[in-house]
């Protein structure tokens, strides 16, 4: 009987039976171990919704709702209330609306209107007590009232005055000399004057004072207890 070669002693022989050990570890490991499954790539997402959604075609908003509330900080205005047909409110949000009765002034009642006068001193109406008409073409009217002083006295009547004041009363005078003239209108106080005038008869001169003129018809004295007083051609009040 041959003996078997040893395969030590054959490279070529050990380097067969090498690669056959091989083949049996690989195929040992392939049935042992499964195949190595790659996962499946994950199916592509859906396309996201546009972040703003259309906006479908609706009947019109009514100004209503198509105006945005007010906030509590900031009352709408009297004009956004009016357009959206709610009246505007001055109480802030929270506070119960109060109507406030409407106001009506007084009445006012206008008193009757001062209207300036004017009169003349030889007018009919007056009192002359001594004093005499003189004729003048160069004064006020074409004649004045002299000859007043010591018991001649000369009263202007002054009709219906529709209220009491305080009032300027206007003397149109004539003298030729320096002289002293006492007024006194109804029953109140005499204001005394000294008067100059333009030192002719002819010339007519003006001075006033102030007086306190009572409503209705009343009298304004003209006279001079001490002496001579100038002619006096007319007045005015105003």
């Amino acid at each position: 009987m041959t003996p078997s070669p040893d395969p030590r002693s054959n490279p070529l022989l050990r380097r067969r039976l090498g690669w056959a050990a091989l083949a049996v570890g690989v195929a040992a490991t392939v049935a042992i171990v499964p195949p190595l499954v790659l996962p499946s790539s994950p199916p592509a997402a859906a396309p996201s919704p546009p972040l703003t959604p259309p906006i479908a075609s609706s009947p019109a908003l009514s100004p209503a709702a198509s105006t945005p509330p007010a906030t509590a900080s900031t009352p709408p205005s009297a004009a956004a209330q009016s357009a959206i047909g709610r009246p505007a409110q001055s109480s802030p949000p929270g506070a119960n609306p109060t109507t406030a009765a409407p106001t009506t002034a007084a009445p006012t009642t206008a008193g009757p209107a001062f209207n300036p006068i004017s009169l003349h001193a030889a007018d009919a109406a007056n009192l002359r007590k001594g004093a005499r008409v003189i004729e003048c073409g160069t004064c006020d009217g074409g004649s004045r009232v002299g000859y007043i002083g010591g018991p001649n006295t000369l009263a202007i009547r002054v009709p219906e005055v529709p209220v009491a004041g305080e009032r300027t009363l206007v003397i149109v005078y004539e003298t030729e000399v320096l002289r002293t003239l006492k007024v006194a209108v109804a029953d109140g106080p005499v204001h005394t004057m000294t008067l100059a005038g333009a030192g002719d008869y002819l010339i007519p001169a003006r001075t006033s004072l102030t007086v306190h003129l009572p409503a209705g018809t009343t009298w304004i004295r003209f006279f001079n207890d001490s002496g001579d007083a100038p002619d006096i051609n007319r007045i005015e009040l105003r």
